[in-house]
Formats: C-alpha cells, structure tokens, sequence
C-alpha cells in the first residue's frame, strides 16, 4: 500500500480526464466530445475505483496478524483418547512390513492355481467385452435399417404429397406472363 502522499495511477488518469473534459468545455474543442458522449460508464467506472480506493484504506485496519501454521505431531506418536474405538478397516491395505513377515513361498500347485484362475478372469472379462461389442453392433445395424426404412415411407406417392408437390412447382417455377409460349 502507497503512503499518503503518494497519488495512484488511475487517480492521475481520472484527474488528467476531468481536466481534459474542463478544458474541451470552456475552450471550445469538441475532440473529446465524442469520447464522452461513446463513453457512458465513466460515472460507473470512477465510483468503481473510488470504492476500490476506500477499500483498500480500510481493509489495512481489519486485517489481523498473519496466523502461524501449529507444528505437526511427530508420526510414531500415539494419538490421545478419542473416546471411541476406531474399527479396523476391511480391505485396507495392510503394512509392508507385517505383510512381507506372514507371508510363506508359494508352491507350485499354488502357483499354478493363480494363474488359472487369473487366466479364466481373463477370458471372462474378454468374452464380456466381446458380447458388448456385438450388441452394440447389432443395435447400430437396426438402427440404420429403422432410418432407412422411415426414409423410404417418405419417399411413397401420396394424395398430399402430389397436392404438395404442384404446389411447390407453381412457387418454384417462373411466372406463367414469363414463361414461353409454343
């Protein structure tokens, strides 16, 4: 923030644009007329930085100190006594450690159980997706024979749509005092 006895730019731009305004007036140029006449936010514009100036003058006074961050807890510490019991979380990922201390060598039939198992998801999965994309196949193909056939309905001779049609040619076609004679 500027110190009192310093003046804002946009103050000096608004001062310089009254006196220009002055001056046009009393002097008889009409240069700047037209900027004022094609300029009907002026008043708009300068209650705007009036606003903006007072508040920042008294936004200095309401703003307090700046509050500190508090320090964190160290990790290994225990939280204090919430005063309920937090249940375990199911399917939580467990810790690296306890997990790498449990867990035995698999065999190879164990091995070979994983895999099938995994490879049967797989082909599962893959089928699905399959079956997918076939359905959608065959919903974009009828859909495409139902917009076929809606354009070929229209397409029919009908008493309307002959009426329609000499309708049209009368409106579209030259008048009949231009048209050639045989």
């Amino acid at each position: 923030m500027k110190g009192r006895g310093e003046t804002s730019p946009i103050g000096l731009v608004i001062v310089g644009l009254f006196m220009l305004h002055w001056f046009s007036a009393v002097l008889g140029w009409d240069y700047f007329e037209d900027f004022f006449e094609d300029f009907p936010f002026f008043p708009l514009l300068f209650g705007f930085v009036l606003f903006r100036i007072f508040s920042a003058l008294t936004e200095k006074n309401k703003r307090g100190p700046v509050p500190m961050p508090k320090p964190k807890a160290p990790a290994q510490e225990q939280p204090k006594d919430l005063g309920f019991k937090i249940p375990p979380l199911k399917g939580a990922p467990k810790e690296t450690r306890a997990e790498a201390q449990t867990e035995e060598p698999m065999t190879d039939d164990e091995l070979d159980i994983l895999r099938r198992d995994s490879y049967e998801r797989h082909l599962a999965e893959k089928q699905e997706r399959e079956q997918k994309m076939e359905e959608e196949r065959l919903l974009r193909e009828h859909q495409m024979r139902e917009t076929q056939k809606a354009a070929s309905e229209t397409l029919r001779f009908s008493p309307d749509a002959l009426r329609n049609a000499v309708i049209w040619s009368e409106i579209i076609a030259p008048p009949k005092a231009l048209r050639k004679r045989r």
